[in-house]
């Protein structure tokens, strides 16, 4: 009995090795098949097989040598044949190609650092096998041409810029000693062996130059990085110096000198987080705090979407549908919120002028009033045009990185105009900092202003004819410009987006209305309503509220029923007429907000604009503006990995985008903005005190002490 018992279990052993032995070799035949079918095996089979010598082929540059690729390109290819990892790793880290491209995938990364990482010294060899990533650019418009599309009856049509695809991206992984050229030469010699492809001289380079291609090498740092890495540690020896002496002088009981308390973390951050009550101020309107905040993080919500597109989708093709849905609007109508600003900006302008040329009897010093103005806005503008030029190429690598990375290639040119604000002009195709047109258009204003505050000062409503007539005649203006050039209703159906944005975004006089109609208001409004209360029977009150907000709506999703696939295009009067109104109406409708706020006639709304939460928020907003975009710009460009294009996607990553603009526009603020404020106000201070307002109380009439009006940072 307990023979049989040991012959049944050695059986079953025996059967058990044979079976393990045999799913051993059919689980290597399978992981081998894939290496030898793809696209990597073919390319070092084809680079093995070059009989080509150098002299035909030059492509020899820098640390590329046409031999040394393809003797390592041969070993690669029998440590493949071999089955032996080290080999296997390059094929491992490319792309595979096509997945998901009938939905709009259009690339195919790989492993990026599997590949830039790879050094390996073979058996009999003395040199290292390094490996250098590329993204190819293969064209398969051919054969999506010879496919047969599917439609039937309950297809709806996907509208705008769905065409379809024709070219798919591929990583690549390959020896450092292979040039693009090189590459291109091989890769192209596949697709015409393999799937027929005609090839010419004339036709496009599938690998193109280095800027498509990386390997790891050691950081050569230039003079302008070597610099930045200075200043910034300068800024940082100043920030350390001055807390430490401020917590001397608050051990003592002392007051510290302004200028040694410039740059204090301690001081500048009990400025940023104060929250002053300013309910019985009327030189502050605390609403103004609220709408600025709402509007910083919409315009973040806005911008997040343009870089989200780009990224590497599996599902792209949603976009399009996407871009018919009513809560796309918010994106394609987001730019509504930069008139807000304008608005604002107006109306701050001339309030602040008008309070200073209260002390100085009607004289303004222009002079004085540029200077301030250009050191309050420039140091955070320049120090992130430095950041762009020295260390923002140190701030990502990759696939995506090759894409999106290529900032500091436009502030090469363009960073003076954007120091003296006149890129939007200068350079409206490669803005350095692309947000920063806003600051030009806003600087120029600002500029021009004494135009319009002397005449209203000397000639008050007289002076409001020619400034409407000239209104109305930059509306005129961009309607002009639409009609001459077909623009039509929505970027997104637009053909030459760029074009439009030049000529009709960014220039100063296509957006001279809204701000205009800031200066409007502020006039009335300083002049006839400062510091009193204007009363309002209820049903004008909700009459007011309900044009406002059936307004907003309106300029915001009234143009919805024309990106709905049933519905026939726009004709272009009605999107010439629709971009200069819809402007000024949102305007006019901020302008009811505030005024309705002022005068207590806003309710829970006004008490949640004027929360004092929103003060920190707001003085942070300028920071948050000029920042943003660098942490959209390195937060796409160091994606490795395929992501997925839904609403729900992209506000997990709009969380944490807006969070780590926060974080380091908190930094910004206390290095930068608040010691230029500090040393500013050190050397010049405020002048002479403002003469006091008077303002409405229970007992009647009462003088209130004047603050500071917030600076509209934006």
């Amino acid at each position: 009995m307990t023979r049989l018992v040991l012959l049944v279990a050695l059986a079953a052993l025996s059967a058990q090795a044979f079976e393990v032995s045999n799913t051993s070799i059919a689980l290597k035949d399978f992981n081998k098949t894939p290496f030898q079918n793809n696209i990597a095996f073919k390319f070092f089979e084809a680079a093995a097989e070059d009989t080509t010598t150098e002299s035909a082929a030059p492509f020899k540059e820098g640390v590329y040598d046409y031999e040394l690729c393809k003797q390592e390109s041969s070993l690669i290819l029998q440590a493949m044949n071999e089955y032996e990892e080290w080999g296997l790793q390059f094929p491992d880290s490319w792309g595979r190609m096509p997945m998901g491209i009938f939905w709009g995938h259009q690339i195919s990364m790989g492993n990026y650092e599997e590949c830039v990482e790879y050094r390996r010294l073979p058996k009999g060899t003395t040199e290292e096998i390094r490996g250098q990533y590329c993204l190819a650019k293969i064209p398969v418009k051919e054969i999506f041409q010879k496919i047969r599309p599917w439609n039937y009856e309950g297809d709806s049509k996907v509208t705008y810029k769905l065409v379809p695809t024709e070219t798919f991206e591929l990583g690549m992984c390959m020896p450092r000693s292979c040039s693009p050229q090189q590459a291109d030469k091989y890769l192209k010699q596949i697709f015409h062996d393999t799937f027929g492809f005609d090839y010419n001289e004339k036709s496009p380079a599938m690998v193109r130059d280095g800027k498509w291609c990386d390997y790891e090498k050691p950081i050569e740092l230039r003079g302008i990085d070597i610099f930045a890495i200075i200043f910034f540690a300068i800024i940082l020896t100043f920030m350390l110096l001055s807390s430490i002496y401020d917590l001397q002088m608050q051990k003592t009981g002392k007051t510290g000198h302004p200028l040694l308390l410039a740059f204090s973390v301690i001081t500048n951050t009990r400025k940023l987080f104060k929250v002053n009550d300013n309910s019985k101020n009327p030189n502050v309107i605390e609403c103004m705090n609220g709408i600025r905040c709402f509007s910083m993080m919409w315009v973040i919500f806005g911008h997040g979407y343009m870089t989200f597109y780009d990224l590497p989708h599996i599902n792209r093709n949603k976009f399009f549908t996407w871009t018919e849905t009513p809560y796309s609007m918010l994106v394609q109508n987001a730019t509504l919120c930069v008139d807000s600003f304008f608005f604002m900006s107006g109306l701050l302008m001339l309030w602040g002028a008008f309070r200073e040329m209260e002390k100085t009897k009607g004289k303004l010093n222009i002079g004085m009033m540029y200077f301030h103005r250009y050191i309050r806005l420039t140091p955070v503008v320049a120090v992130v045009v430095l950041y762009i030029m020295s260390l923002y190429k140190y701030s990502g690598s990759g696939p995506m990185w090759m894409k999106v990375g290529n900032q500091d290639e436009k502030c090469e040119e363009s960073w003076w105009a954007t120091l003296i604000y006149v890129q939007n002009y200068a350079f409206p195709y490669s803005i350095c900092v692309s947000q920063s047109w806003y600051l030009a258009v806003d600087t120029q204003l600002y500029v021009l202003s004494p135009l319009f505050l002397i005449p209203l000062w000397k000639w008050g409503k007289k002076a409001l004819w020619p400034i409407s007539i000239f209104l109305v005649l930059c509306l005129g203006c961009t309607f002009a410009t639409f009609m001459y050039n077909d623009f039509t209703l929505f970027r997104v159906q637009d053909n030459n987006v760029g074009r439009r944005q030049a000529l009709t975004y960014y220039p100063t006089h296509t957006r001279i209305p809204s701000w205009l109609l800031g200066v409007i208001f502020g006039y009335f409004f300083f002049k006839y309503n400062r510091g009193k209360r204007i009363p309002l029977a209820k049903h004008w009150i909700i009459i007011g509220w309900t044009v406002a907000f059936g307004t907003m709506l309106a300029c915001l999703w009234g143009p919805y029923w024309r990106i709905r696939p049933e519905t026939p295009d726009s004709p272009i009067i009605e999107g010439a007429f629709y971009e200069p109104l819809s402007r000024s109406s949102w305007a006019i409708s901020v302008g009811w907000i505030i005024w309705a706020c002022y005068n207590g006639h806003g309710g829970i709304i006004n008490d949640f604009l004027s929360w004092g939460f929103f003060q920190a928020f707001a003085r942070l907003s300028y920071c948050m503006y000029v920042i943003h975009r660098i942490v959209q710009w390195v937060t796409a460009g160091r994606l490795q990995t395929d992501t997925h294009f839904s609403d729900w996607d992209y506000i997990l990553r709009w969380w944490h985008e807006f969070g780590i603009t926060l974080c380091a526009a908190f930094v910004a603020s206390l290095a930068f903005e608040a010691p230029v404020l500090g040393i500013e106000k050190a050397l010049f201070g405020h002048g002479k005190p403002a003469p006091k307002p008077k303002t409405e109380s229970k007992e009647g009439l009462t003088d209130v002490t004047t603050q500071p009006t917030t600076s509209a940072a934006k």
